[in-house]
């Protein structure tokens, strides 16, 4: 009798599951683009689902391989669910890549429109958020051409995720984006993406520049210098190559391809005025000089490094005082965190500031230290010279 009621037990114990949704049944959302109808006022919802047949190894297919559904609604979850009325299949985000948002939407506040991703179950906190300037969004997602990738919203994700070996571009992700817009001291930058045109007339996405937000509006963008100031002094920047007039000839460029950065924000009080000195400390290599001068000399060869730092450090340090002042003076937004470095060292006086820190960020006074080290010149006997 026991042995029964065990095995009564068991069994009420291995039950199925019966809230699953066969794979079959489901769309896989790989981007999403949102805009915003001006004469309805309800959001219009592309997402970008992949067609299983057209990216089949094993039957290759000239179909596209992904399928777009348009729909609209008064909320985010209203369109989404439409459009099950004219696709086949449920849609699935947890593999999307990218939320694209339309300009004019940005300006008026991104947290309701993002707020159905984060509370949602599916979506992943580390899907990228990017701006679609002087275009729609749906546009910006629907470009086809420009890449070697022929899913439009991966190939936008790859080349987010490629700003690590570029400056000119910056990018958030969904969690991120949350934690600077709510939270103090701090306000986020969104990556930018535009659509160009080549020599051939051929449509192409872009990203360039910076997207700048006071809590979750949009307020602005940084251009490509003001960008790069802006990832400095976020300590952002992994890799990059900086194009620098040459020590020799004014004329002529050299590349210092950064190996390694750093950066720090130390905030200063004295009684009622706060400072701040941003610190920064980078190492790199001279990996391309277009000055054909021989630099066989071991004390010529330290020289041109030692004028080479020099010109690194003042770049960096213009780079980043562009987008201070961007900031400060035009958009009212501490997007490098001064507030949240104050609050970490003073957090006394950041609770007495706080109320009005972007006004105060506006006219707080910073010092900025660069100390910038060439390791290698990488041709060890310097440039290739022709022989008469």
């Amino acid at each position: 009798m026991k042995k029964a009621v065990f095995c009564c037990a068991c069994l009420l114990l291995l039950t199925g599951c019966w809230d699953r949704t066969e794979l079959k049944e489901l769309g896989i959302v790989m981007g999403v683009a949102v805009d915003k109808d001006s004469d309805s006022g309800e959001y219009i919802v592309t997402s970008q689902l992949l067609r299983p047949g057209a990216i089949s190894t094993q039957m290759p297919s000239t179909e596209k391989p992904v399928e777009e559904v348009v729909t609209s609604g008064k909320t985010i979850f209203e369109a989404i669910r439409k459009s099950n009325l004219e696709f086949d299949r449920k849609g699935f985000y947890a593999h999307a890549k990218v939320i694209v948002i339309s300009e004019n939407l940005a300006k008026e506040g991104l947290l309701p429109v993002l707020d159905f991703f984060q509370r949602g179950k599916e979506i992943r906190g580390y899907v990228f958020v990017c701006i679609a300037k002087n275009t729609q969004a749906s546009k910006v997602l629907g470009i086809e051409t420009g890449g070697i990738q022929n899913i439009p919203a991966i190939r936008i994700r790859d080349m987010i995720e490629d700003t690590r070996f570029q400056l000119k571009g910056t990018k958030i992700n969904l969690l991120n984006f949350y934690k600077e817009s709510i939270g103090s001291g701090i306000e986020p930058v969104v990556g930018v993406l535009q659509v160009e045109k080549d020599k051939f007339e051929k449509k192409h996405v872009k990203m360039s520049g910076g997207a700048v937000f006071n809590k979750d509006k949009l307020v602005g963008y940084l251009n490509a210098h003001q960008t790069i100031g802006y990832r400095w002094c976020k300590s952002e920047v992994e890799s990059g190559a900086v194009s620098l007039p040459s020590p020799i000839n004014e004329n002529r460029y050299e590349s210092v391809e950064v190996k390694k950065a750093k950066t720090t924000i130390k905030p200063l009080v004295k009684g009622k005025e706060i400072s701040f000195t941003i610190n920064v400390t980078g190492e790199g290599n001279i990996t391309e000089q277009e000055v054909m001068t021989s630099l066989e000399d071991s004390t010529k060869k330290l020289e041109h490094m030692k004028m080479t730092e020099e010109k690194m450090e003042k770049q960096i340090e213009k780079d980043i005082k562009l987008a201070v002042e961007k900031a400060q003076k035009e958009f009212h937004s501490d997007i490098f965190g001064f507030g949240r470095a104050l609050n970490k060292e003073k957090p006394k006086v950041w609770n007495i500031v706080k109320k009005d820190w972007n006004d105060r960020f506006a006219e707080v006074p910073y010092t900025v230290k660069v100390h910038f080290k060439i390791n290698s010149t990488e041709l060890m006997r310097g440039p290739f010279q022709a022989k008469n």
